[in-house]
């Protein structure tokens, strides 16, 4: 009995750890596609605001045509019709020559100062608009993923195979996972939320301070393991992670691991196009 029941057993076991495997793996790949489709909806709804913010600071020097246009183009007018008159007055004796002199010279030089910010405004507006147009088509562009990129997210159940006999057969509680966990964003909590200190949670907290500190002075293998006290996931969500720094643009964000970097990439270039218009 006893020399039939081991390999029985081992079977049951090995199923058990295939199946089981096999499920989360199958679970785990639906998840990577919704993490894919949903990162990149975001993305796409970031640059989106980003093309807004374009839109929004360069439309500041377009609108300021409309506003300021028509006063030149009247003050320009008046200037031009007393320049072609040669007099301030047309229905009264004209002043004196030397006074009449002088007025005509500052009425040009005021003219001429007119059609100078006439000049600067149309040019402010223009090149404002031409750098919102070539910004908002060649650089700030919604990071719409390619035929090849979505292929590479969709993961097909036959790459099942592809894997580590220790993942496929791994059992539960029992068996640590094979890949160590991701680490933390700067942005999360040093502490996870629940109990830490109390309880079966409080024991594993103390047990896990314990391992960590063995693993930091040197006193255990960095490999070392234990079932359920050690974070870890599977090696295939390892090298989901080593595909996205490998491949920024494959990314669910489109930029890698990191996101965009800041400042962020339009406001640097508006602002190099800005200076070629400050002044108007």
């Amino acid at each position: 009995m006893t020399s039939v029941a081991g390999p029985s057993l081992a079977r049951n076991v090995g199923v058990f750890g295939w199946n089981y495997n096999r499920a989360n793996y199958k679970y785990d790949q639906g998840l990577r596609w919704q993490r894919y489709t949903t990162g990149r909806k975001m993305a796409c709804a970031q640059v989106g605001m980003f093309r807004q913010d374009v839109a929004d600071l360069a439309g500041v020097s377009m609108s300021k045509l409309k506003v300021y246009g028509p006063i030149y183009g009247i003050v320009t007018t008046v200037c031009v019709t007393v320049l072609v008159e040669g007099r301030s007055g047309l229905k009264f004796p004209g002043p004196p020559v030397f006074i009449s002199s002088i007025y005509l010279q500052c009425l040009a030089i005021g003219m001429a100062f007119i059609a100078l910010a006439t000049w600067l405004l149309f040019h402010a507006s223009m090149r404002a608009q031409v750098a919102c147009v070539q910004l908002r088509t060649r650089m700030v562009r919604l990071p719409v993923p390619t035929q090849k990129q979505l292929d590479g997210s969709r993961k097909i159940l036959s790459t099942w195979e592809e894997q580590g006999l220790y993942d496929m057969f791994r059992v539960p509680f029992v068996m640590p996972n094979g890949a160590n966990s991701p680490d933390g964003s700067d942005e999360e909590a040093d502490e996870a939320p629940g109990y830490s200190k109390g309880g079966l949670p409080g024991i594993a907290k103390k047990i896990t301070s314990k391992v960590q500190e063995k693993h930091q002075s040197g006193a255990t293998s960095s490999n070392a393991r234990m079932p359920g006290l050690t974070p870890g996931v599977p090696t295939w969500y390892e090298k989901e992670l080593k595909e996205r720094e490998e491949n920024p643009l494959s990314s669910p964000s489109g930029t890698g691991m990191d996101g965009p970097a800041e400042p962020f990439l339009h406001f640097e270039l508006l602002r190099d196009a800005q200076k070629e218009w400050w002044g108007c």
